[in-house]
């Protein structure tokens, strides 16, 4: 029996009859670019993330980068961000003119690590400001990254941020319907990003992402700068981007978002289930910290013979992942600023020995039943 790492389609064939009344209505009205299945989405969405304020965007790239932009911060400012995390993370900050100062995650989550975030802050304040010794740029905002589907640990970074007078964001682009203490992952600092990738635990049918917050002043300027700067047509009050939302992502959200909670019910059913078919192997599983409402965008696993057991797997025709197979510190992309390998320890331990199993809400126990024995076989050799 072969394992497909992400099944789409079994979810598509369950609300095939509701896009399509969807997508039907916006061929109907001829309003292809935001209008009113976007706004629909937004107000769902914002309910989803517990906040006052959803837009929509063109990407989950796009809303890091407009969450960042929006907020005004002097050109060159640092901030902090995790090495092990896709390049959208760091890219939004880049873009955005300003300077990734990384810090390394904590072992057990894989999120930033608050402790290690205090210690740097701490270490490169004498100053009584907070400056990167690498690049000399000041440090004026954190961005927690909730990898895998599980929040970061936001609360103790927002008592950071209030202490060394910094904006907190949180690329939540991997945990819609996740929460942590009782909050809703996009809840959390001054705003969050999403994305609505196909492979998201609640994907468009192409590219899509929003930012959501409780600022008035940071969802005026994200609408505007989404849309060339424009609050009012051919009325420009800054230089923008084209980061809206078409109208086909907003009806297919639309539909999917009254889902994604049941969906993320049954991701966590299956990773209580791996959990059980997995334990006493010489393989770490993923685990949740305190009062965390995980969503298992991914599984992901560790093992030093992850190389091996990818391949064994996939003699087995079992699909597997890696994320992310290096840490960004070490891309060639990111090599003005600085750093070398060792500089993350832990962050290079992910990528080294991470490997993502199967998982998707319709995933059956026999699929599961067929992972967990191919990864047997192989430890029994």
């Amino acid at each position: 029996m072969s394992v497909p790492f992400l099944d789409l389609k079994t979810q598509y064939n369950q609300i095939k009859d509701e896009i399509g009344t969807e997508l039907a209505e916006v061929l109907d009205t001829c309003y292809y670019v935001l209008g009113p299945k976007v706004a629909a989405f937004e107000k769902k969405f914002a309910e989803i993330a517990g906040t006052k304020y959803c837009i929509a965007v063109s990407s989950g790239t796009a809303a890091v980068h407009l969450m960042i932009w929006a907020s005004d911060l002097q050109p060159g400012s640092g901030i902090i961000v995790p090495p092990n995390t896709f390049t959208a993370s760091a890219e939004g900050i880049v873009l955005a003119g300003h300077v990734p100062v990384f810090v390394d995650v904590d072992k057990n989550t894989l999120n930033l690590s608050p402790e290690k975030v205090e210690s740097f802050l701490e270490s490169c304040s004498s100053s009584g400001k907070p400056v990167d010794p690498k690049t000399g740029a000041e440090i004026k905002g954190i961005l927690a990254v909730d990898l895998y589907g599980q929040p970061a640990a936001l609360p103790e970074l927002e008592k950071i941020s209030e202490r060394y007078g910094l904006l907190l964001f949180e690329d939540a682009c991997q945990s819609v319907n996740a929460s942590r203490n009782g909050r809703p992952a996009g809840s959390f600092g001054t705003a969050a990003a999403f994305s609505f990738y196909p492979g998201k635990n609640l994907g468009a049918f192409g590219e899509g992402g929003a930012v959501t917050t409780n600022s008035e002043d940071i969802a005026g300027r994200v609408r505007t700068l989404r849309d060339h700067g424009s609050r009012e047509k051919y009325l420009y009050d800054f230089i923008g981007h084209n980061y809206r939302m078409s109208a086909f992502q907003g009806a297919v959200l639309g539909v999917k978002s009254a889902y994604i909670s049941q969906w993320n019910d049954r991701r966590r059913e299956a990773a209580n289930r791996y959990k059980e078919l997995l334990s006493g192997l010489p393989l770490d599983l993923p685990a949740e910290e305190g009062d965390v409402r995980h969503v298992y965008h991914l599984y992901a696993t560790h093992t030093p013979k992850r190389d091996e057991l990818r391949k064994h797997l996939g003699e087995m025709s079992v699909a597997s992942g890696l994320h992310y197979p290096l840490p960004l510190h070490t891309q060639k992309a990111y090599s003005y600023l600085g750093y070398k390998e060792g500089d993350f320890p832990v962050s290079e331990w992910n990528s080294a020995s991470n490997l993502t199993l199967p998982m998707f809400p319709d995933i059956t126990e026999e699929q599961q039943l067929t992972v967990a024995e191919a990864v047997k076989m192989y430890f029994s050799k």
